[in-house]
């Protein structure tokens, strides 16, 4: 890449090596330049501690690491930041906490492409005209106030006068316009900027803290919000607040929660939580809605435009239960109401628009559909080539929508294929559903452990093919002809958690009442919502945080309650700092 002459390479500070003040030392001054080379933070701001609190009735919060964004989050914050929702920019997908040598070459570059768009900047980023003459108030300003923005925080007086000392070296080569710019590339891959760094505020803020912990400040508070609900970079509100110390306190916090979640960003981000619970997008053990194959032979109405409406209908209604309904647990587990095109509406059987492109709210049949369990969706995503598969649909929900984790399968876990049909037994040929063929496969030896487990909540999906389609009964073809099975449905709900109790159920319509109705389900949703939140997986300490924010079926609490109270929650608005 050509680099601009100006970016001479300058010293990198190590963000962890230095003061733990937010001051020269946080800024870093990274400048990528000829060689592209810098150095992240490999510290913790946690400690190794087991997640027991030996000091009753204290506020106890676990260690974190460092974070960095996400590239969806660096992406959204320059868009906010310079008014350019057209920006795309092709960053690091690993958002570890160390940067890679590929990440930093990656930010590099974005800075490149984000200046090379200043025609299509909506936002004024200097506050002067940067092709007239030098003006020093202009540099002051321009640091100061886009600082402030970019940073998620005022700058302090070391900060403020090692960005000048970047522009006059700049300055001496590079005319002032040019000059500012070089600054502007140095803010935007500051580890201020990429970095979520938390370092606490002095004194309890009236607390009993356990020995190591201490409240976020204001300004941090204001970023995890942001982050948490937007998924972008603290509005000037959420600035003003964390500057006028509104956020030092719960209740600060909640009512700019409040303000954030009733923002069409917050449905954003919704529905994006929403797909990734789903895990629509694919993991390393499964394709996207997108790219999960089907037999053309078997599904002829599959199509890109049938796999797009699928999605649009989890946002959808997502977003209409949490935004526009009463946001219930219950009410997303076991709604009938729909949204579909064309090619989706056949799918599910009912009257809707004629057309691909056209959308429309419609009821499903009480019979056949309840909740976002017996979506296509994620029947389609967890369903195999050619039918359906009880087993991933079973193991899902136990891991996904239980935390009951089962880890890997055992070495010599048999991989072939489920698929049902004619098979040879005792020397016969019978024909078999596809339930039949699992329990067959997986109901002895090792397998036996887990399937126990999965098989009956898998199994009350048996009435969705591969595609999602209702099927009142198995239908195959051998030797002698096509012939029907009968289906059968019932299964059951494991206990977890402690007084819980297994739940006999016949078919999905019950199974998802079942979860709406399980207090582990519910708070295996509070987790999810954390890890967003938080972007870490919640341990021993963090479990009051977890249950105080847990809506009850008895409550009439919804998951827009969950969220506000997760904004309050001790993990929320305290850290733990490394070996105190």
């Amino acid at each position: 890449m050509k680099r601009k002459k100006g970016l001479k390479s300058l010293e990198v500070l190590d963000l962890c090596a230095s003061s733990t003040r937010r001051g020269t030392a946080l800024l870093g001054a990274v400048v990528l330049a000829a060689s592209g080379l810098t150095q992240g933070c490999v510290g913790r701001l946690g400690d190794d501690r087991d997640g027991s609190s030996s000091q009753s009735g204290l506020v106890d919060v676990a260690p974190a690491g460092m974070r960095r964004m996400t590239p969806q989050q660096f992406t959204s914050s320059m868009r906010d930041l310079f008014g350019d929702p057209a920006l795309e920019l092709d960053l690091d997908p690993d958002a570890g906490e160390v940067a890679s040598l590929l990440a930093v070459d990656k930010l590099n570059a974005a800075a490149e492409v984000i200046v090379a768009r200043r025609p299509s900047w909506g936002k004024p980023v200097f506050p002067c005209d940067t092709s007239g003459a030098e003006d020093e108030a202009c540099v002051d300003s321009f640091v100061r106030t886009f600082g402030r923005r970019a940073f998620r925080h005022t700058l302090d007086e070391a900060e403020v006068a090692m960005l000048k000392g970047q522009y006059a070296e700049a300055r001496k080569e590079q005319s002032f316009e040019d000059a500012l710019l070089v600054v502007l590339k140095i803010m935007i891959q500051s580890p201020s900027v990429y970095y979520f760094v938390e370092l606490g505020r002095e004194g309890d803020g009236g607390e009993a803290l356990a020995s190591g912990v201490r409240p976020l400040t204001g300004w941090e508070r204001a970023a995890r919000l942001s982050y948490f609900l937007w998924n972008t970079t603290p509005d000037d509100a959420l600035l003003d607040a964390a500057e006028s110390g509104a956020l030092d306190t719960a209740e600060g916090v909640r009512e700019h929660a409040e303000r954030l979640l009733s923002d069409d960003r917050a449905r954003a981000t919704a529905r994006r939580f929403f797909v990734d619970w789903l895990e629509l997008d694919g993991t390393k053990q499964h394709d996207s809605l997108e790219k999960a194959p089907k037999s053309p032979t078997i599904y002829p109405e599959d199509s890109p435009a049938l796999r797009a409406a699928m999605r649009a209908e989890i946002e959808a209604l997502a977003e209409r239960v949490l935004f526009e309904g009463d946001g219930r647990f219950e009410t997303l587990l076991t709604t009938t109401d729909a949204y579909v095109n064309g090619p989706l509406a056949a799918l599910y059987g009912v009257k809707g628009p004629a057309d691909d492109s056209t959308f429309s709210w419609v009821s499903l049949p009480r019979d056949q559909r309840a909740g976002i369990f017996t979506r296509a969706a994620f029947l389609s995503v967890f369903g195999s080539i050619e039918v359906k598969s009880p087993i991933r649909r079973g193991a899902y929900i136990l891991e996904q929508v239980l935390c009951s984790s089962l880890g890997p399968p055992p070495p010599n876990a048999s991989d072939v294929p489920v698929k049902g049909g004619a098979v040879e037994e005792n020397g016969q040929l019978v024909r078999r559903t596809i339930r039949q063929d699992v329990e067959a496969k997986t109901s002895s030896g090792v397998c036996a452990t887990c399937h126990t487990a999965i098989n009956p909540i898998g199994f009350a999906f048996e009435h969705y093919d591969a595609l999602g389609r209702w099927q009142p009964q198995e239908e195959g073809e051998d030797a002698t002809g096509p012939y029907t099975l009968d289906i059968e449905a019932r299964g059951r709900l494991p206990a977890i958690g402690p007084d819980a109790e297994s739940v006999e159920v016949d078919g999905a319509v019950e199974m998802s009442a079942a979860i709406a109705a399980s207090a582990a389900a519910r708070a295996c949703l509070t987790k999810h919502f954390f890890q967003t939140a938080l972007r870490r997986v919640p341990i021993d300490q963090d479990l009051a945080s977890i249950e105080a924010a847990t809506p009850t079926p008895e409550s009439g609490g919804s998951l827009r309650d969950l969220i506000l109270a997760l904004t309050t929650s001790n993990a929320f608005l305290h850290l733990r700092r490394a070996g105190e």
